[in-house]
């Protein structure tokens, strides 16, 4: 590598030594590793500014409008009440109910899109039910990303997989999705290991579901029934976005502004739900990874591991899925993705192998690689910023306490599946 590569990784390492220590917040040190690399003109101002990801962005402030208008209908208290009732007030069977309906919509829709809706929802009910939210938190997280690498529509990389290798849902659904379902279950099994006491004593509910009458009176109804027909449209655009040819974040903006045009709420008391904390660091974070891309430091990591694997494919294939997940705990896994793609394809090429399942390792390692750590996945740091607006943050460590057990656990069940389907 060049000097200036060795300075933009030392850096990198630097900023990232800063936020798994915690010496300072997490934003504060994103800031610090970004004024490095427009001090040392490693990127220039134009170039850094082109890095973020404005796509993520906007769908981040258009949800985040859009779930602000939600909170003032009462609608997400009661719904968590619903939820309560449905679990008969066994924990266990909540988290389950809330983190499989994560996985579900998250296959359809984006992972943040389906965090910022469902994660108000579980935080509610744990405070309703004085309840610890760490496993619900975690639960979320963890469900999001795996629900995400089932379908083609799920999470970035497999959008960017897709058009290059001309891949359909269906063939995401029918070769991703069995792992990702196994992943799922794998994700519960160590969930309950770790939680198994905090989620094991039931709480009485009576008295909270008679208050499901009550609740549901004070209702604000035209405003409920309003903010429901414009997040229905939204929801409608994400899962047809392919169709419509529109980005996530028009659509998401797009919904935000009819939100606050047919919603009678308060601009200044809606907008007051925006995480511009959460904002900034992504903006931050994308620059400081955008550097190392540009600098192809990603693309030579990407090239190491081809060069390690040679002609041996399924070397390759594993090495894909657990080199992927090793990269993507730590980068975003969309420039990740972007870099190995190339090499995927001039490697089957070159020894004529069928490319498929290393399409579907590298999916499933950059994918599920995100749960390991908190900047892992964008969805990590959104629930993060959530449960730090409750009153509940989630350190570095702490997640990295559950995020590489079930990491760990992921992908090892998704290796033992394409192996024994694809390679044996």
């Amino acid at each position: 590598m060049s000097t200036t590569q060795w300075i933009a990784l030392g850096l990198f390492v630097f900023t990232y030594a800063l936020i798994v220590t915690e010496r300072m917040h997490r934003l504060k040190a994103a800031l610090v590793g970004l004024s490095g690399v427009l001090l040392l003109r490693l990127a220039e101002q134009h170039d850094a500014f082109g890095f973020i990801d404005f796509n993520t962005i906007g769908l981040l402030i258009g949800m985040m409008i859009l779930v602000g208008i939600v909170k003032q209908t009462g609608l997400i208290q009661y719904t968590a009440l619903v939820a309560i009732r449905e679990s008969r007030g066994n924990p266990w069977r909540l988290l389950v109910l809330l983190s499989l309906l994560t996985a579900i919509v998250s296959a359809f829709l984006d992972n943040v899109t389906t965090i910022l809706l469902v994660g108000p929802v579980a935080l509610a009910v744990c405070e309703t039910l004085d309840l610890d939210p760490m496993p619900f938190i975690f639960a979320e997280i963890f469900a999001s990303n795996i629900g995400g690498s089932a379908t083609l529509i799920g999470d970035p990389p497999n959008i960017l997989i897709g058009s290059a290798a001309g891949l359909s849902f269906n063939d995401f659904l029918l070769n991703v999705g069995p792992p990702a379902l196994l992943s799922l279950g794998a994700m519960y099994g160590a969930l309950h290991l770790l939680y198994a006491r905090e989620l094991s004593q039931e709480k009485p509910i009576d008295d909270l579901v008679e208050g499901l009458a009550t609740l549901r009176r004070h209702l604000d109804r035209p405003l409920a029934i309003r903010v429901l027909a414009v997040l229905g449209l939204v929801l409608a655009a994400f899962f047809l976005h392919g169709w419509l040819h529109l980005e996530a974040a028009t659509i998401a903006l797009a919904g935000a502004t009819l939100g606050l045009v047919v919603c009678p709420v308060k601009v200044e008391k809606t907008l007051e739900e925006i995480d511009w904390v959460t904002i900034l660091f992504f903006s931050a974070l994308f620059m400081l990874v955008g550097t190392l891309e540009h600098l192809d430091i990603i693309g030579l990591a990407a090239r190491s591991v081809a060069t390690v694997a040679g002609d041996h494919p399924k070397l390759f294939a594993m090495l894909l899925v657990w080199g992927s997940g090793a990269i993507s705990a730590v980068v975003d896994n969309v420039p990740y993705a972007a870099a190995v793609i190339p090499l995927v394809r001039e490697m089957a090429g070159l020894a004529q192998l069928d490319a498929r399942p290393l399409w579907w390792a590298l999916s499933l390692g950059a994918c599920l690689g995100g749960n390991a750590t908190l900047v892992g996945a964008s969805a990590n740091l959104v629930m993060a910023g959530l449960a730090e607006k409750a009153g509940r943050p989630v350190t570095f460590w702490n997640f990295l306490r559950k995020g590489i057990p079930i990491t760990l656990a992921t992908l090892s069940v998704s290796s033992a599946y394409l192996y024994l389907r694809y390679l044996f």
